[in-house]
């Protein structure tokens, strides 16, 4: 099934991920008022909170002094946020390179402050959603793109080394044939697996081929040596071209990958699509939605948060609380148990827990966090049928990565990223 979409709304948006660019924008401005005094005010924040230009927090900081190519980076991001909020109208900028907070930007500032930032990002959202309606238009795509499974979307990225090819064994161009061919078989079997589609990919195999070839990165004749240096550019493109054919091809989805995936890591931040890079079990990345757009329901698992000129309404699933409580310690068991026998360890990834909760019981992660926090209360004190330890690895600040792929989850007003659970009834364990 072909879906019509407009393409403006969804293209509109600024290319930048985190919300909170708009948050550190209006404090700048409240502080600051000539154009440059507000950028470096903006550059300062961006640092302290982290910001990168990617989807992911930075746990790395940039030097002191900006290298040309930071300050432009810095520059490009700073412009665009400050274009996107003239949109909403959160501030103004007068002909001088005088900045203002407008009324709206105010109240939102002092949102955050007083109500946290999932009140200030459900408030940002309302206004992006009242101009461009583009949140709608990507939940009823999911929808509409995988009717068989509620809206979920699978972006498979397996490396050689994941089909079991090895990095010094690929230096021909046979040898990318063959991996390339391994390739095409599991994403075949995953597409069967998955979307209840039988595909035949050889076709769509042969051009990425071809076009490597064309562009010399490949050798034309099949045991000739490709350049060492180029094997990370070959896989890459590689990933790249099947990522995008499941966009394209596979779901019909009218937008790049970039303008999809600046929208549903928005939509991640205010709680109304789950997206994760890695998924336990499936080596990719997985996208659905965790509301719905619909005239009315009588369920009170699903919460209202935006109405339409239509009548319909965008509703957020938001079970409460306390009555969903068993169904997420069953679900929460489980994962863990899948995890572990997966993994043979009795210490198992929390954030990959989370991934796997989260798309079990289609809830978002902020919501798996608050219900986290609240077993995890009952389990120190002795209230609950399970018994959890929580624990650190590994602090993100002590990894060599630039980008934190994998948020770790705050509980008890604390970072953890490893859990084990046991099924002793009534006994006390302390993370």
């Amino acid at each position: 099934m072909t879906i019509l979409l407009d393409k403006k709304p969804l293209q509109s948006v600024k290319k930048f991920y985190f919300l909170d660019y708009f948050y550190i924008l209006l404090l700048s401005i409240e502080k600051q008022s000539q154009s440059e005094d507000v950028f470096d005010t903006f550059k300062t924040l961006k640092q302290k909170h982290r910001l990168g230009e990617s989807k992911y927090k930075k746990l790395t900081e940039d030097g002191k002094y900006l290298t040309d190519r930071q300050q432009k980076r810095y520059k490009y991001t700073f412009h665009q946020v400050v274009d996107e909020s003239k949109e909403y109208e959160f501030i103004e900028e007068k002909n001088d390179g005088i900045f203002k907070l407008t009324k709206e930007g105010r109240y939102l500032l002092h949102e955050y402050e007083q109500k946290g930032v999932t009140a200030f990002n459900r408030s940002v959202f309302k206004h992006i959603e009242a101009k461009y309606e583009g949140f709608r238009t990507l939940v009823e795509f999911l929808y509409n793109a995988n009717q068989n499974r509620s809206g979920v979307l699978i972006f498979p990225h397996y490396s050689p080394l994941e089909i079991h090819f090895e990095r010094k064994n690929m230096q021909t161009t046979e040898d990318i044939y063959n991996y390339s061919d391994g390739l095409v078989k599991k994403l075949q079997t995953d597409i069967e697996h998955y979307l209840k589609r039988p595909v035949n990919l050889y076709d769509k195999n042969k051009e990425i081929l071809d076009k490597l070839i064309k562009d010399e990165v490949l050798p034309q004749k099949p045991n000739e040596r490709f350049n060492a240096r180029d094997y990370n550019k070959i896989t890459k493109r590689i990933r790249d071209f099947w990522i995008n054919y499941f966009l394209t091809d596979l779901y019909s989805c009218p937008y790049t990958m970039s303008t999809f995936e600046l929208w549903i890591y928005r939509a991640r931040q205010i709680g109304i699509i789950n997206a994760t890079e890695i998924y336990p079990f499936i080596n990719g990345k997985l996208v659905y939605p965790t509301s719905v757009v619909l005239d009315h329901t009588s369920s009170r698992d699903f919460e209202s948060i935006y109405q339409y000129s239509d009548g319909k309404k965008l509703f957020l699933h938001n079970p409460m609380q306390e009555a969903y409580q068993d169904k997420f310690v069953v679900a929460l068991h489980n994962g863990y148990l899948a995890l572990r026998r997966v993994y043979r360890n009795y210490f198992i990834n929390l954030a990959a827990l989370r991934e796997i909760v989260c798309h079990n019981l289609k809830i978002s992660s902020q919501l798996f966090e608050l219900y986290l926090n609240e077993v995890y209360r009952l389990n120190l004190i002795g209230e609950l049928g399970i018994c959890i330890s929580l624990e650190v690895d590994k602090l993100p600040e002590e990894t060599n990565a630039m980008y934190l792929k994998y948020e770790p989850v705050m509980v008890d007003g604390s970072y953890r990223n490893i859990i084990a659970i046991d099924v002793a009834k009534g006994k006390n364990t302390h993370g």
